[in-house]
């Protein structure tokens, strides 16, 4: 997890300003960055379009405990047969699932691991004991696990879905702790949600204030002029990015970036000498054929 802080230091966005077709650099956050919290929030925003009045099917799914030498093994295991649980529990429900996932894990009183997947429902009233009986058999034949609990929230109590959900996403991303590092193991997402809210809940553009921005791409510090001209970024933002890295480095990436431009406008002027040396040709080539023509 120190690693990953340490790397993320380092990286970057570059976004295109639509009206000034300038690129605008961003600092790229690691999940332990307080803004990160808060762009996770940012993106999980739409979720208050949804607001209140509506019921909540909280399911807890867990795997049986396990010891520190398999436990990437079970949360394969986990994430896998949770994507089995979630096909069953549409087939019986008969109707599409709109929910948001949260992983966590935890130190059980043994000493030993206790993974869990927080699914929450929405939009999902009380379920009969006997769908709660088939998803409890089926939760315990795919993973040999005992352990599921549901605990429904009914829309009468007037519950905001947001800060709900928001309180199981973001309890883990500003901590290093035994989830953070797990997932870094295997690359692991925090939270998942189903593509028909995610759809509800996206934004087409990207907007602050009056401005639109277009992502490019993200990049590492070395790579800001690979490819790109120092013509094509703002100002502003260069010196924004440049606060980031030491004075040295600044020097170096500058001089690189000087080079570059050099050998564009060489290449630039290269072509342009060549397209003249073209149209000299086909000019001469063009006054023979006339010429020819005039003779005949």
């Amino acid at each position: 997890a120190e690693q990953y802080i340490e790397t993320s230091k380092r990286k970057f966005y570059r976004f295109l300003d639509m009206e000034t077709k300038k690129i605008i650099i961003s600092k790229q956050l690691n999940r332990f960055d307080a803004a990160y919290i808060f762009s996770a929030k940012q993106k999980l925003k739409g979720l208050q379009k949804i607001g209140y009045g509506y019921d909540i099917m909280h399911i807890t799914l867990t795997v049986s405990h396990t010891e520190n030498a398999d436990y990437i093994e079970k949360y394969r295991l986990l994430k896998s047969k949770f994507n089995d649980f979630m096909c069953y529990l549409k087939r019986l429900m008969k109707k599409n699932i709109n929910y948001v996932s949260t992983y966590e894990v935890t130190t059980a009183n043994d000493g030993r691991f206790h993974q869990h997947i927080h699914l929450i429902v929405i939009g999902q009233g009380y379920l009969p004991k006997k769908i709660i009986s088939l998803l409890s058999v089926k939760w315990k034949k795919i993973t040999n696990s005992r352990y599921i609990h549901f605990k429904y929230i009914s829309k009468n109590r007037n519950i905001n879905i947001f800060p709900y959900v928001m309180k199981y996403v973001t309890k883990e991303f500003a901590n290093v702790n035994l989830t953070t590092v797990l997932l870094f193991s295997v690359k692991g997402k925090a939270y998942t949600m189903s593509q028909r809210l995610s759809q509800l809940i996206s934004e087409k553009t990207v907007e602050i204030g009056t401005k639109k921005y277009k992502y490019i791409d993200t990049f590492e510090v070395q790579d800001i002029f690979w490819g790109y001209d120092i013509s094509l970024y703002d100002p502003a933002s260069l010196t924004f990015f440049f606060t980031f890295i030491s004075d040295e480095e600044k020097t170096k990436l500058l001089a690189e970036a000087q080079q570059q431009a050099e050998a564009t406008q060489k290449r630039q002027k290269e072509n342009e000498e060549a397209e003249r040396r073209n149209i000299e040709i086909y000019e001469k080539n063009r006054m023979s054929i006339i010429n020819m023509i005039k003779i005949k």
